[in-house]
């Protein structure tokens, strides 16, 4: 059915090309770092799907550029926290003992969508090490956007969020609102005003498969919808489309930088 839907709300194929050129003309261009969050099911037929998707932001930035997707893997972590849907308090000593321990080449995306699942296998693109919240990138930088990524405070200053605003990323939101976007999560960071709890996934340490305790934020994403929407009106953002799709595009700095003055307050 959705991809019914898609060919019946679209007036031609979109392809890796014109997903290129629409890119071009919404001013992605060569030598530009995105973060994209998406949601292809929200696009019109694309020619090649999700894979599709990925070449046509890599042939806009070029290798020049760098493009990064969030690769979360939440069900790596301590199944006594589990929720929506918990598991049976009898069944966690059976998920300690026998979950497989995070690695970035094998471990799969977890509810995160086709395109971060589709990007994280393919050629050249590198992964960082957090177990819950790693990164994928592709292009120039991509070592230095996943490389030392802490394994405390996995969106915070010693995370890849932490060096795409240093390159001065942009945030495509394809398909998806603010509630989708990770970038926020620094803000919550910067504002200095948050829980830490601590958390725990299974990693593999000296050979051995151990459950690594490390803090982390109590994360809350709940008003990310309403700061987007209030920075939106307050800089006259105007929302387009892409493949079809709705589509917001922001200077991430600036996101970031008006989101914890917000959150601070």
């Amino acid at each position: 059915m959705g991809e019914k839907r898609a060919i019946h709300r679209s007036k031609v194929p979109h392809t890796v090309d014109s997903i290129s050129k629409e890119l071009h003309n919404l001013g992605i261009t060569k030598g530009d770092t995105v973060i994209l969050h998406s949601a292809l099911g929200q696009a019109g037929w694309v020619c090649g799907g999700g894979v599709a998707i990925i070449k046509a932001f890599q042939q806009a930035v070029t290798k020049q550029g760098n493009l990064v997707i969030p690769a979360q893997s939440s069900n790596v972590s301590d199944p006594a926290k589990w929720r929506n849907p918990a598991v049976p308090k009898e069944w966690w000593s059976t998920i300690y003992a026998e979950m497989p321990a995070y690695d970035p080449e094998e471990t799969p995306t977890f509810f995160m969508g086709v395109i971060p699942e589709t990007f994280r296998k393919m050629k050249d693109v590198k992964r960082s090490s957090h177990p819950k919240y790693s990164f994928c990138a592709w292009g120039s930088d991509a070592a230095f956007i996943t490389e030392k990524h802490a394994l405390n405070f996995g969106f915070g200053e010693q995370s890849p969020l932490g060096r795409l605003y240093e390159l001065q990323a942009k945030i495509v939101l394809f398909g998806v609102d603010h509630d989708k976007n990770t970038s926020l999560h620094l803000a919550e960071h910067r504002a200095k005003k948050f829980r830490i709890q601590q958390e725990q996934s299974p990693m593999m340490v000296n050979g051995t498969k151990v459950w690594q305790k490390y803090d982390e934020l109590a994360y809350n994403s709940d008003a990310f919808i309403s700061i987007g929407r209030q920075y939106e009106r307050e800089t006259a953002h105007q929302p387009t489309t892409l493949a079809g799709a709705p589509t917001k595009i922001f200077d991430m700095c600036r996101l970031v930088d008006y989101a914890s003055d917000v959150i601070s307050e």
